[in-house]
């Protein structure tokens, strides 16, 4: 089990970046994605720490604290992005730490989302902006799309973001994220066929062949576990 510090950026008012069209708020989606990405992370049996839970400023200096404090394994940042050109769209992830695990997960982040959005990518890259170089911890900075742009803005779900990036993270420590079954009534329910690629006793090869059929076009391709020979 490893402990997770997820920070959803912002809040109070500092509303981050707000989106032309509808008024969204940066602090807003990233708040649902933490939320939504710690529901999945502990499901999984994982420990999670929110430096906020609500609509509430805090320093980064506090933030990073909060990591500190509570002996976490990776600090994760929500963030989303904002350019003058309206027509941008993409996923950006920095590391603060040049290590392999470091730029692994921020490696998974980016490509998690760029199967799930189609979007486009935009780099996963060393920050070097040393905000985050006081951290004891690994960090991760996310920006997961780029608010500033009117359709990202309409169609942006914060709950999938969340999921991404949980997803991403379970896959470094060796997890795959199990959704809880939605029970439906026999009457309704219908049979459905699920086409299977095959098996894989290397979990990262598993997931690289997952990557590959998101990138085909087969976005419903997962991976789950098996028990057979």
């Amino acid at each position: 089990m490893a402990v997770w510090i997820l920070d959803a950026s912002h809040g109070g008012n500092d509303t981050g970046i707000i989106g032309r069209t509808l008024g969204r708020k940066e602090s807003d989606i990233v708040l649902e994605a933490v939320l939504e990405a710690k529901k999945h992370l502990e499901r999984n049996g994982e420990k999670v720490i929110l430096t906020r839970e609500d609509d509430t400023y805090l320093s980064l200096e506090e933030r990073l604290s909060i990591a500190d404090k509570n002996n976490g394994r990776f600090f994760v940042s929500f963030h989303m992005n904002s350019h003058i050109d309206t027509s941008t769209k993409g996923v950006q992830v920095f590391y603060s730490k040049d290590n392999y695990d470091n730029k692994r997960l921020a490696k998974l982040i980016s490509e998690e989302i760029l199967c799930d959005l189609g979007t486009d990518e935009k780099g996963v890259l060393k920050d070097e902006s040393k905000k985050y170089d006081n951290v004891s911890i690994m960090s991760v900075i996310v920006y997961g799309e780029y608010l500033s742009n009117a359709e990202v803005e309409e169609k942006f779900d914060s709950k999938s973001y969340g999921r991404m990036v949980a997803k991403a993270c379970l896959a470094i420590v060796d997890k795959v994220l199990l959704l809880t079954p939605v029970t439906e009534p026999k009457e309704t329910q219908q049979r459905a066929w699920r086409v299977c690629i095959g098996y894989y006793k290397d979990y990262n090869e598993a997931i690289d062949v997952m990557v590959d059929m998101h990138k085909r076009g087969f976005k419903r391709a997962h991976v789950v576990p098996y028990n057979g020979k």
